[in-house]
């Protein structure tokens, strides 16, 4: 290694014969694509031109995206405090092992809404719809791009859950959904929009379906990170909707949820390559978790897990104000829990959130230390390179 960096750095004195001291573009990108974000961003592009040329390629952004997995962004809700990633250094025997790396994001961003390949989607949300502002921020490369206002009809604490980022197949492109709730003529409608970043300049409607009066019974659509988006809802059920073609292709019906207050009780997520559900029971704190068989569209019972034993997994006998489940890593399932701490224990006065991994196959509930106590929600994340175009606003 020493001999290139040796070479490339002469070639930009007075080296004549190029050819004979890069390394070959087939051989350069997988060999830099192995090196951590860290180490190009503060090292490796410094070393020659060439280098610092090919890391800022998409094509580049995009092979170090395939040889990189999955992490927990770590967003610290706490004004003033930075965020941090975890990335997953290793997975024994039920335990992760974690690498922290610090992150910032621009505080007028506002509060990280969903996560893909590196780009955070952020909403700076207010009462008013005029003033309501979405972000995409990449906070390894530092960009921020601001969005074309969006198509709210009606503001309120449900349009968080009404977005997705979404990677268009076998492209870089990116593309953001958002659903609204739109009255007509005293009538309600579920209206879905996509934007394309680097193409469009505004939302264009794509579908409209009707809407109940208790419109408010919707989860935050799933992503499969491929092609399909599943939106579901007590009225519809499941829809699929394709991101290539931009249209509803499917659908798929519930598993069996409980009558009251369905979403509170209900989580969905996805996992690995399966659509997951995890329902809380009614009468004790345990929670039974479906999968969705996409051939026979079927769900079946797969995992019972609770009540959970927090004094053995964390040595305190929390008082929890609400739990909630957030993604599978492996055969884990990462969950967030707001607890108000007893007085005895001598903690700051307020909420404070932690959290936890259960193994379905041993059964094991671990706390995950490297996440701080506080306010702070995570996303599945991977570090990237990737870049974010840039959109001519009309």
């Amino acid at each position: 290694m020493g001999r290139v960096v040796k070479n490339c750095s002469s070639t930009y004195s007075h080296d004549s014969d190029s050819s004979e001291l890069f390394l070959n573009q087939d051989l350069m990108l997988p060999i830099l694509a192995l090196l951590p974000l860290n180490s190009l961003l503060n090292s490796a592009r410094y070393v020659c031109k060439q280098w610092a040329t090919t890391i800022r390629t998409s094509h580049f952004a995009q092979a170090c995206l395939r040889l990189s997995k999955p992490g927990l962004y770590v967003e610290n809700r706490h004004f003033g405090t930075r965020s941090y990633y975890l990335h997953i250094k290793n997975y024994a025997n039920g335990q992760f092992e974690f690498e922290r790396t610090d992150l910032g994001t621009p505080l007028i961003a506002g509060m990280v809404i969903d996560s893909c390949n590196g780009i955070l989607l952020m909403l700076c949300w207010t009462w008013n719809p005029a003033q309501t502002q979405a972000f995409l921020v990449n906070p390894v490369v530092k960009s921020c791009l601001k969005l074309p206002p969006l198509p709210l009809f009606r503001e309120g604490p449900l349009l968080a859950i009404q977005f997705n980022i979404v990677c268009v197949p076998r492209t870089a492109k990116f593309k953001l959904f958002f659903i609204d709730i739109v009255e007509v003529s005293g009538a309600f409608y579920y209206v879905f929009y996509v934007l394309t970043i680097g193409v469009d300049n505004l939302w264009k409607e794509i579908d409209r379906k009707e809407a109940p009066v208790n419109w408010d019974n919707i989860w935050k659509p799933l992503y499969d990170g491929a092609n399909y988006l599943y939106w579901i809802s007590m009225h519809h059920e499941i829809t699929v909707l394709d991101v290539d073609k931009e249209i509803i292709v499917g659908k798929f019906p519930l598993p069996p949820l409980p009558v009251v207050e369905p979403r509170s009780l209900t989580t969905f997520l996805w996992k690995g390559n399966q659509l997951s559900c995890t329902v809380r029971s009614l009468r004790n704190e345990t929670y039974q978790i479906y999968i969705l068989d996409f051939d026979s569209g079927k769900w079946s019972f797969y995992h019972e897990m609770g009540p959970f034993d927090y004094v053995a997994a964390c040595g305190l006998d929390l008082v929890i104000l609400l739990l909630l489940f957030r993604y599978w890593i492996h055969d884990q399932i990462i969950f967030r829990v707001v607890i108000f701490p007893r007085t005895e224990e001598n903690w700051p006065r307020g909420k404070h959130t932690m959290h936890f991994s259960y193994n379905v196959n041993t059964r094991q509930l671990t706390k995950i230390e490297d996440i701080d106590m506080g306010s702070h929600e995570v996303w599945l994340h991977t570090n990237s390179l990737v870049s974010l175009p840039s959109i001519q606003h009309s």
